[in-house]
């Protein structure tokens, strides 16, 4: 799964997946975004894997779509386009509704599809330094990787009309404040906290949390879609070998261990 654009750590049970061309400011080339697409996709089926944090090299998450490879395009080509959106899509799709929970741990920036990626995130932790920015109106497009959906699930609709038509960057602290940013911290220590909570996710029962990203990453649920998808999930879920587990570890007093089987 590693590569000169990606690279994988392991902490016990949680990957770290770091874009790794920072020279540039770790930028969504079309070689990063299929090999981050290829490389989540080999976290998410990993049993061993427990949870991913999605980070980026050199002090920065990234600066978003690679502008050198944009400029290089002299020809109108709708077609391309959709190919070069076609797997960050598939990113953020895993990354929002896929089995396993995501941390995003930004220092310096985490512009246009670096901001996107965050925020589709269950948790955000950032330096205090750090700073968000979509300005995707800026060069004449509309905000992409998802960004029309988490960012106002975030912040609100008014704030979000805000960041996502004036293009102005968003400091960590104000991030935090609208709730863009979950946990703000020290420069230098986004992603050993971030570690530290991804591994304070493992207790959960796999396919539970699986279940619940699933039903969340279809935005706000209406009363009955709501219901609608306990019906259809719940008794698979009472079914499960985690389910027994957990109810015996009730009974025990002690900790289950879980399986997602």
């Amino acid at each position: 799964m590693e590569s000169d654009l990606i690279q994988i750590e392991r902490h016990g049970t949680v990957a770290v997946l770091q874009f790794t061309e920072p020279k540039a400011l770790n930028p969504f080339s079309m070689e990063m975004r299929v090999q981050a697409a290829e490389a989540y996709e080999a976290l998410s089926a990993d049993d061993t894997v427990s949870a991913i944090v999605l980070t980026g090299a050199g002090g920065n998450f990234s600066a978003g779509a690679d502008i050198r490879q944009l400029r290089a395009i002299t020809e109108p080509d709708p077609d391309l386009a959709r190919r070069r959106l076609e797997p960050l899509a598939r990113l953020v799709r895993l990354i929002a509704g896929g089995p396993k929970p995501a941390v995003a741990a930004v220092e310096g920036i985490a512009f246009g599809a670096g901001m996107s990626l965050a925020a589709a995130c269950d948790h955000v932790v950032a330096g205090e330094s750090a700073r968000f920015g979509a300005a995707f109106v800026k060069i004449g497009l509309t905000a992409d990787c998802g960004l029309l959906s988490t960012l106002p699930q975030r912040v609100g609709l008014t704030r979000a009309r805000q960041i996502l038509m004036t293009g102005a960057p968003v400091p960590a602290k104000e991030a935090a404040e609208i709730g863009l940013v979950d946990t703000l911290t020290e420069d230098g220590k986004a992603l050993d906290d971030a570690i530290a909570l991804a591994q304070g996710m493992t207790g959960a029962a796999p396919l539970a949390v699986a279940a619940i990203r699933r039903a969340l990453a279809q935005g706000p649920l209406t009363l009955e879609q709501a219901l609608s998808f306990e019906s259809a999930t719940q008794p698979m879920l009472s079914m499960t070998a985690d389910h027994r587990e957990g109810i015996d570890a009730f009974f025990a007093k002690r900790k289950p261990r879980f399986r997602g089987k």
